[in-house]
């Protein structure tokens, strides 16, 4: 058989529930490319926003230290979650951003998005954010917690590069967007330049 003929897409021959709690799981059955048949579990979950955001003088990035179950240790992670059905991503990063440390965005800029993984029909979409200021206490939902605070801007890459929060790819991906695209509006061209200066490192 050609290789190539073995990355075409499978036809898919049903699909069932295999659980229903806090994540969907679906289990689909394909006929694979090479004429096989095969189970594969699907996680069903709405998409996601991950806030980057800088304070109004780019000294310092809000991020959220929060206890994360499956690595079972407290994490410092970028502000983020779940974007309703029907939301603008933008306006979901704002939300999140308010809802979780209390900071307001006055300019946000969506720098793109990817699949959380192989098995998940979520995409991840992350917000890179200017002028945050806090301007009231998280209203956070139940089981969320933790602690906003502002780290300084200069240790922001090497905390994204030791991989100890759950967005770091995402965060630097869209941080390299940012710093490569000419289509950035006028509000967000310092951030930009900030962007720009943390990449290219002391």
């Amino acid at each position: 058989m050609d290789k190539m003929s073995l990355a075409r897409p499978w036809t898919r021959l049903g699909s069932e529930t295999a659980h229903n709690g806090f994540v969907r799981v679906r289990r689909d059955v394909y006929r694979t490319a090479d004429g096989s048949v095969s189970s594969w579990d699907v996680l069903e979950e709405r998409n996601s926003v991950a806030v980057v955001a800088f304070t109004h003088d780019l000294k310092g990035v809000v991020v959220f230290d929060q206890f994360r179950v499956g690595p079972q240790k407290v994490l410092i992670e970028l502000p983020g979650g779940g974007v309703e059905d029907g939301e603008d991503v933008e306006e979901g990063g704002r939300r999140e951003l308010l809802e979780e440390t209390g900071y307001q965005a006055a300019a946000v800029f969506h720098a793109g998005s990817e699949w959380a993984s192989a098995n998940s029909s979520r995409r991840k979409h992350v917000i890179i954010a200017a002028g945050c200021a806090r301007i009231a206490p998280p209203t956070w939902d139940d089981g969320e917690m933790g602690q906003p605070h502002e780290m300084p801007a200069h240790e922001f890459i090497t905390h994204l590069l030791g991989g100890n929060l759950t967005d770091a790819g995402l965060a630097m991906r869209g941080l390299h967007f940012m710093a490569r695209t000419a289509d950035v509006p006028p509000s967000l061209l310092a951030v930009r330049g900030k962007v720009r200066e943390l990449l290219a490192g002391p």
